[in-house]
């Protein structure tokens, strides 16, 4: 088989490696706090918004039903705070990137195009390869730069709207031929 069969085979292998890459899923939000229980677990850095909109950051100390457990940042040997769900306006949970996917595809964009070149030079295989580890290396190191400046600020839970109520309005009235009832809803 000649270099360029196998640098044609290859190259058509590493596009039809690429070709199933999925875009990114949205980002559930929360409207309660049952609902933000199987979004979130304990220790996870948190930004809180209150009612009043001061913003509070810390660490999830604990999740209810009904209340949420805030561990302050600055407050290391305080209680938690305890904060009811209807005191809550929003939470944001600060989120990163897994540093192995970005060392890898780093790897991968220093490594393959190296490779590809090499393997239709005139080099040797150990020089190819030592070059292709190089430049993998460089690759690598960068992605795992990029991952790790790479965090994010997600909202987990948004304060869900008031149940709103609806009055329902009964009226009698009548007169001398007829007797009716009026019944009127409105919010």
């Amino acid at each position: 088989m000649t270099t360029r069969v196998r640098c044609a085979r290859f190259l058509a292998l590493l596009l039809v490696a690429m070709l199933p890459v999925a875009p990114a899923g949205a980002q559930q939000v929360a409207t309660s706090f049952e609902e933000l229980r199987r979004l979130m677990t304990p220790g996870e850095t948190i930004y809180v918004t209150d009612a009043r909109g001061a913003v509070s950051k810390g660490r999830l100390a604990g999740l209810s039903a009904g209340s949420l457990q805030l561990q302050r940042d600055r407050d290391a040997f305080a209680p938690p705070v305890n904060l009811s769900e209807s005191d809550v306006n929003n939470i944001a949970v600060r989120r990163s990137d897994p540093l192995w996917n970005g060392m890898l595809i780093g790897f991968a964009s220093g490594a393959v195009p190296v490779a590809v070149i090499g393997a239709g030079a005139s080099a040797s295989a150990g020089e190819v390869a030592a070059v292709t580890a190089g430049y993998g290396a460089i690759g690598l190191l960068t992605g795992l730069l990029i991952d790790s400046l790479n965090k994010e600020k997600a909202t987990v839970y948004v304060h869900g709207p008031a149940p709103r109520s609806t009055r329902l309005q009964v009226s009698l009235f009548g007169s001398t031929s007829r007797i009716g009832v009026q019944v009127s809803a409105g919010r």
